[in-house]
């Protein structure tokens, strides 16, 4: 994982989606209590799991987000 610097400033990481999450069902799991998938502008888990975006975050989940 790459180590970046985060909107709110703080360390982070940077990595393809399913490069984070062990399986889809952990990914989902985060998603129903985060709304991950929608942070990261997609209408389901199922969608951005497929798509597998490149991902930035940190401990603080709103520096979670889609890299452009």
């Amino acid at each position: 994982m790459k180590r970046v610097i985060c909107k709110s400033g703080l360390e982070g990481w940077q990595a393809k989606l399913r490069s984070n999450y062990s399986s889809f069902a952990e990914f989902e799991n985060n998603d129903s209590v985060y709304n991950l998938a929608k942070r990261l502008g997609y209408k389901s888990a199922k969608n951005a799991w497929r798509h597998n975006p490149t991902i930035q975050g940190s401990i603080n989940v709103e520096d979670f987000r889609k890299v452009t």
